[in-house]
């Protein structure tokens, strides 16, 4: 496993103390046995139980890592957006005035245990005269959109209107008036008739000494609708009733009981429990996704490893025809393959596995032990048969092992071209997207010529 520079080798030697001191080694992971044996194969030759704690300490580094940064977006999202907390003893503090409306997300809690969650936007304490008029202009532009709630449009009308006294991103007070109270009361009550009804609503907007009136047509539908006065709604009238009252004021009262249970009030900020949760998700995935990584690792080297059998299979075969004995064989190959890769040619996964094989043998491990490992290492089904025929042949002397391996050879280049096609097709159809967008592009190469001098 190649050391990275970088902060997380500054953090590794760290992270290594504490997972000793702590004895994390000793907690049982999900698919640590199944990284123990793609360690195994992966690093084949070397101090496995240094593979396995440099392998988990490298993935917690990573994880404290990704939440200490997690946690500084969260304090830095936190402090940008800090500008005091608006709710203070149950009162919401306005913004200033000039600046703008903000929105809120605030929670009231009642004392039977019910919460609630309420976007607010808090209106500016006083409007100049021009901007009152802009806004006015603004009103009557977008009072369809306002009012119409659920409803399609207002010549289609069959639920409730939001005839509400006051509107986001608007300081006038609304006061409703219906020629049709039967129809639509000034509440926004719809009471379908028999008949589709033509109604007419006045809005009188009022801010301090100022007034203006607008009118608009609505159409009810022969439609019946059943109006939910659920705890939710009355509180949601209630904030805006809040927030209408005395307007000049820096704050204004949030209700403080609904039914005679007690609420309490308090700022919800989403973005920074977003973060967290986000955070706490990478973590989790980088810790358990990298598991997969490693797998996906071994399945690659396996794949390697079987596009090279026929080759060793034949240079096997080859050298035992030229009267060699299988060790000399085995040596021989070993002995080509360190030349080349100390010519600077690149590692092959199944030549490394053979590699030490014979280092073994040379090390004192019995031939047939060493093949046997041989295969296990590699644990592909080709090398594991091959590690068979060699063991039996070391231990009972077969006289079969060149017809058995001039089979395998035959099976083995079988093998390899069935492989081969199955890479050109799947090259085909990767490469048939690419093709259809070539041929689209030259048509119209070809056609726009033709098409532009139509009409000449």
């Amino acid at each position: 496993m190649e050391r990275k520079k970088g902060v997380v080798e500054i953090c590794y030697p760290v992270v290594l103390k504490i997972y000793k001191k702590m004895h994390l080694w000793k907690i049982s992971v999900p698919g640590k046995d199944r990284v123990k044996t793609d360690l195994s194969r992966l690093y084949p030759g070397e101090n496995q139980e240094e593979r396995i704690t440099e392998y988990y300490v490298r993935k917690l580094t990573m994880s404290l890592m990704i939440f200490f940064v997690g946690i500084l977006l969260i304090l830095f999202v936190a402090l940008g957006k800090s500008e005091g907390n608006p709710i203070k003893n149950g009162w919401m503090k306005r913004a200033d005035s000039g600046s703008g409306s903000k929105d809120y997300i605030i929670i009231g809690k009642v004392e039977d245990g019910s919460q609630y969650s309420f976007a607010l936007t808090v209106q500016p304490r006083k409007y100049r005269q021009e901007e009152l008029q802009k806004l006015v202009d603004a009103f009557r532009e977008e009072l369809p959109g306002l009012i119409c709630g659920g409803n399609e449009s207002l010549d289609c009308v069959r639920e409730d209107l939001q005839l509400q006294e006051e509107y986001d991103d608007y300081p006038f007070t609304v006061t409703w008036k219906s020629d049709r109270m039967d129809v639509i009361s000034p509440e926004g009550k719809v009471n379908p008739q028999e008949q589709d009804s033509a109604v007419r609503l006045k809005a009188e907007l009022t801010y301090e000494e100022y007034q203006w009136e607008t009118e608009t047509s609505v159409t009810v539908k022969n439609q019946n609708d059943v109006i939910d006065k659920s705890e939710k709604a009355v509180l949601e009238k209630m904030l805006e009733n809040a927030q209408a009252s005395d307007p000049e004021q820096e704050a204004f009262m949030l209700p403080e009981s609904i039914d005679g249970k007690k609420i309490s009030w308090r700022q919800r900020n989403l973005t920074e429990l977003q973060l967290l949760l986000g955070t706490l998700v990478t973590i989790a995935a980088v810790f358990f996704f990298k598991d997969r990584d490693i797998h996906e690792l071994v399945e690659k080297k396996k794949q390697e490893e079987k596009r090279k059998y026929p080759e060793i299979l034949q240079k096997i075969t080859l050298y035992l025809e030229a009267g060699l004995t299988v060790r000399a064989a085995m040596n021989k190959i070993a002995e080509d393959y360190e030349q080349t890769r100390k010519k600077g040619a690149k590692e092959q996964a199944a030549y490394e596995e053979l590699l030490i094989a014979v280092r073994e043998i040379r090390m004192g491990v019995s031939e047939g032990a060493a093949y046997e490992k041989f295969g296990k290492r590699t644990g592909v089904r080709e090398y594991i048969r091959l590690s068979t025929f060699l063991t039996q042949n070391v231990k009972k002397g077969s006289t079969m092992l060149l017809q058995q391996l001039h089979e395998e050879a035959k099976e083995a280049e079988e093998m390899r071209m069935r492989n081969a096609r199955k890479l050109c097709e799947e090259a085909s159809t990767k490469l048939l997207l690419p093709m259809i967008m070539l041929l689209l592009v030259v048509m119209i190469l070809i056609m726009f010529p033709a098409f532009s001098n139509v009409g000449v």
